[in-house]
């Protein structure tokens, strides 16, 4: 099949202020009803489920691996012929570890990483790492998640770490699998200079070369020189850019563009972001393969179940143009099956607020977007990738 149709199973789980975990997997009752969300995917017609691992469950204690959940959800996810897309690493770590920019945090992620790949010999996809920009971002910059940071210097050491775990991870990973497929998602972000000044339209650009910084370094392409020279500034010294350029690597890899409405900014020239007119995603994904030259895959979008039909369409019809146009556009996925919780404030308050965004509800009830995306799941099964039709209300 050159073209899946995919759904994931929420299962962030950073920490945040006050020390509490938001383990998605526990609020939207996935690790107790994971049978039945198989069930819920393979009756859709979905055949690939984005899936993240607890990492944080798993490497709890490093001197014995806990698979006990793990064995068992996987287990059933192979018997319903479903095959999986591993988040090895989706914005948590043990609580052994102190962030995402723990010196420690490499080689614990490593020995875990290698650890599933022997265990499971039987995946072949893998996203090693989840939106490594973004993981950084909210983590080190933003003071949101995990390490709770608000500097350069600490998004600088984010990043390093989760590319390393990314490059890394791929070589393991291809040891044992030379078949291996790596999804490497990150937000679709795309920063307009909001006015007409060289202030607004530097800023602008400086985002848009620090938002690739993830693709970038896992992938092994040279960054700007602009961003060069901020991330020697920041910490990351040239012999340690260079190792970047020298490891990694794209063989085997999709780009995996997570596009939301929120995605798009206009940049003033102090660098402050407000709502832009949307390009679209179809307009962000030509710039995106024309910067890397691979396959693509619209990894994540969701609205909420209002709008959630309507952007359903926009953003498929706008996957199938592209790949109607010749761009080796590989699948698409709605994220998530279940709905999810505080994500309206980027789970960084504990409001227990459930968001209306997936394909099913919280009691595991199909939501209209539910019922739409059968269908295209369905027509791809089948070989069929066409645009989705919208009725268009009739005058009264």
């Amino acid at each position: 099949m050159d073209f899946i149709v995919a759904t994931g199973i929420e299962c962030s789980a950073p920490i945040i202020r006050g020390g509490i975990r938001r383990d998605q997997l526990l609020l939207t009752d996935h690790w107790r009803r994971f049978a039945e969300d198989f069930d819920l995917i393979a009756g859709l017609g979905i055949t690939h489920v984005r899936y993240g691992v607890p990492f944080h469950v798993i490497a709890r204690d490093p001197s014995e691996f806990d698979w006990t959940w793990t064995d068992i959800a996987l287990a059933a996810m192979r018997e319903r012929g479903i095959e999986p897309i591993a988040d090895l690493l989706h914005f948590a770590v043990p609580d052994r570890l102190h962030g995402i920019g723990d010196p420690a945090m490499p080689a614990a992620f490593l020995a875990y990483a290698t650890a599933f790949a022997d265990r499971y010999p039987w995946i072949r996809q893998y996203t090693p790492v989840n939106e490594p920009y973004i993981t950084s971002l909210l983590s080190a910059k933003k003071g949101w998640w995990n390490e709770q940071r608000k500097s350069d210097a600490a998004f600088v050491r984010a990043i390093d770490n989760v590319a390393t775990c990314g490059i890394e991870a791929m070589r393991l990973i291809r040891q044992r699998r030379s078949d291996a497929i790596f999804l490497q998602c990150d937000g679709c972000e795309s920063f307009i200079a909001g006015e007409d000044s060289p202030e607004a339209s530097a800023q602008a650009r400086f985002l848009t070369e620090r938002a690739f910084l993830g693709f970038d370094l896992t992938l092994g392409r040279p960054v700007s020189p602009t961003m060069r020279s901020w991330l020697r500034s920041r910490g990351m010294s040239a012999a340690r850019q260079d190792w970047f350029e020298r490891n990694g690597s794209d063989e085997g890899c999709i780009v995996g563009l997570d596009y939301y409405e929120g995605n798009e900014a206009l940049i003033d020239a102090q660098g402050v972001a407000s709502p832009a007119i949307r390009r679209g995603f179809g307009a962000i994904a030509r710039e995106v393969h024309a910067r890397y030259g691979l396959p693509l895959m619209l990894a994540e979008t969701n609205n909420e179940d209002e709008r959630a039909v309507d952007w359903l369409a926009e953003i498929w019809n706008d996957t199938v143009a592209l790949r109607d146009a010749g761009l080796p556009v590989r699948g698409f996925c709605w994220y998530s099956l279940t709905d999810q919780v505080d994500w309206d404030t980027c789970m960084r308050e504990a409001n227990d607020r459930v968001n209306r965004l997936g394909l099913v509800d919280m009691d595991r009830v199909r939501r209209p977007v539910g019922h739409a995306y059968e269908v295209l799941a369905r027509q791809a099964q089948a070989g069929i990738v066409v645009a989705m039709e919208r009725l268009t209300p009739k005058a009264a």
